[in-house]
């Protein structure tokens, strides 16, 4: 038992390390994160040694439950390629760019505008995608615009990691966790859409709190980002695609359909649907190869060698001493408990963790999950090990040269995230 320990806590410290210190190794002309790696031969270390046995592991696979794995990653990676497709075709910069035009020269106007379509586009989409689209373009916007990002970009990463919360689709975290309990889209959406809304007002007056003196400051905003085109075609494959999935999964639950199946049909309609009709229009293709290339298919091996170390831990006694800590816990506690856990292990592992602690537990109440589910989108911006998306944030950054510390971070963290996520979690409680 003390050795299966080792070898799980020296895969999960290593695994934290390279996503804090974003390890990547070269392969040819490509970069591969080495987070997922680790994660992987602690996975299979994991099955060698017989700590999570292969027909246990097996059965949890290819099993017939909402809680299946494969099923999960099914619903995230078909969801991430109908938003990455929207983004091939530039349906979220121009909205960008109406944004700017409609805001004239205030800040204020800007701030307030951003704010209001990140979080609408997040709802039907996802966090992660929102990140990795709108970042690069705000980064490009304020330089030429020469006024301070760092308004911007926080309000986008938490605007994003906030609003999340509202539908199940949101983060692949509400998927898992939701699914595991036999939470449906309407359940989840009743549950959680006062508490989003309430939680997002608090952080949104936080965030105008503190940059309202810069907000004042004039901005030049030029002409060029006011133009830009979308092919018809593309965009009402791709939107009506969305949109189909989005109704048909609130219903699933009603008409007996199984939730993986919607948007893994969607997404190949979509993309098929664009890849005919840019063989019609003699048009290039390269943008459906380049949403293919933004979609995070290193989840894949991710998830399932997080699901084999959490099989071990089940066996080898800490999910049974975990939840013997966590049962009769106030939602609020249970929720902080999440909260830290997600900053120490990274939201995803935690969710995982946490969804076969709450199945040991008998008394367990489904407002303990969605206060997990909660904590699970709120920890984003607390550290950037909270989550995946807050290392792919910094990445960025430091990609298009703009200075923001892992220090700044957690500071800012510090000023959003405990409120957000005490407001949230309260709400829940009340209601």
């Amino acid at each position: 038992m003390i050795f299966s320990y080792i070898v799980i806590a020296l895969t999960l410290v290593s695994m934290i390390l390279a996503i804090i210190f974003n390890w990547k190794i070269k392969i040819k002309n490509t970069y591969l994160a080495l987070y997922w790696i680790i994660l992987s031969i602690g996975g299979i270390l994991c099955l060698i040694f017989g700590f999570a046995p292969i027909n246990q592991v097996a059965d949890s696979f290819f099993s017939s439950s909402a809680i299946n794995p494969l099923k999960i990653l099914v619903i995230f990676i078909s969801l991430t390629l109908l938003s990455v497709l929207l983004d091939g075709i530039g349906f979220f910069k121009y909205l960008a760019k109406l944004v700017l035009h409609k805001a004239k020269a205030s800040q204020t106007k800007l701030f307030v505008s951003f704010y209001l379509i990140i979080s609408l586009l997040t709802i039907i989409t996802s966090n992660d995608i929102i990140i990795l689209t709108f970042t690069p373009f705000i980064c490009y916007f304020t330089k030429h615009a020469k006024i301070n990002p760092i308004p911007y970009i926080i309000s986008e990463f938490v605007a994003a990691n906030t609003w999340s919360t509202f539908l199940i689709i949101g983060n692949p975290t509400n998927i898992y966790l939701g699914t595991s309990f036999g939470i449906d889209f309407i359940t989840y959406f009743i549950n959680m859409a006062i508490p989003t809304i309430i939680a997002s007002a608090t952080s949104f007056l936080i965030l105008y709190l503190l940059f309202r003196k810069e907000l004042k400051k004039p901005i030049n905003i030029e002409e060029e980002y006011k133009k830009t085109r979308l092919n018809k075609s593309y965009l009402i494959i791709s939107l009506s695609s969305l949109v189909t999935c989005i109704v048909f999964m609130a219903i699933s639950s009603y008409i007996n359909i199984e939730m993986w199946y919607i948007p893994l049909i969607c997404a190949v309609i979509s993309f098929v649907g664009c890849l005919i009709a840019s063989t019609v229009q003699k048009r290039s293709k390269l943008f459906i190869l380049r949403a293919l290339k933004k979609t995070p298919f290193s989840l894949i091996p991710f998830l399932l060698s997080m699901s084999i170390i959490i099989i071990a831990l089940q066996n080898n006694g800490f999910i049974p001493a975990l939840a013997n800590f966590i049962e009769g816990k106030h939602i609020i506690i249970v929720g902080l408990i999440s909260f830290l856990f997600a900053n120490i292990i990274n939201n995803i592992p935690m969710s995982m963790l946490f969804a076969s602690t709450f199945s040991a537990i008998t008394s367990v109440t489904s407002k303990s999950v969605f206060a997990s589910i909660f904590a699970s989108n709120i920890c984003a911006f607390l550290t950037p090990v909270g989550a995946l998306a807050g290392i792919m944030f910094m990445n960025l950054l430091k990609q298009n040269k703009i200075k923001f510390s892992y220090k700044n971070f957690i500071l800012y963290g510090l000023v959003l995230a405990i409120p957000t996520l005490l407001v949230g979690l309260t709400t829940l409680y009340l209601i």
